[in-house]
């Protein structure tokens, strides 16, 4: 890649990254929360509408995992890595199916997490431990992935040169 086209890549992201931090800011003005409760924090006070959320379902489904380690798979492995394909076909008609009716349980109840609905269905404190254990023990390697895509992003805008675990140290 050349010179120009770092500072172009460069470029495009600076414009972004500018766009979306001021539009946070604009965001936190336009509707004040109170951060007090913790669904205002975690949930943006239940006030998300169908185009956010169309929104952060794109950016759910289209993250360096999709970009970058499907890709990856299956030039390494061939059509094993298609999984992703199907996997995504049979997954989200389910959910669409489904997260109304545990959206308006969880309105209904004040949950804001899967171990709340867990304590709240099923009574059981242990139960409610294990799923927000798993929860975050499951998380770990996507966002380790993620922290990956980033990394392949900054080399593609020629900021590579970095040594695993550089960016932590």
């Amino acid at each position: 890649m050349s010179t120009a086209a770092h500072w172009t890549a460069w470029g495009v992201f600076a414009f972004f990254f500018a766009l979306v931090t001021l539009l946070g800011f604009a965001a936190a003005r336009w509707k004040k929360a109170d951060l007090n409760y913790l669904h205002e924090w975690g949930l943006g006070g239940r006030r998300f509408g169908t185009a956010i959320t169309w929104f952060l379902l794109g950016g759910d489904l289209y993250t360096a995992y999709t970009v970058i380690a499907v890709p990856a798979l299956v030039y390494a492995t061939g059509a094993y890595g298609f999984f992703a394909l199907p996997y995504t076909i049979v997954a989200f008609p389910v959910f669409y199916v489904f997260a109304p009716r545990l959206w308006n349980v969880c309105h209904r109840h004040a949950y804001v997490t899967l171990a709340d609905f867990a304590h709240g269905r099923y009574g059981n404190r242990w139960l409610a431990l294990a799923v927000a254990l798993t929860g975050v023990l499951a998380t770990l390697p996507y966002i380790a992935l993620q922290l990956v895509g980033m990394q392949v992003v900054f080399e593609a805008m020629g900021f590579g040169g970095l040594r695993q675990g550089a960016e932590i140290a």
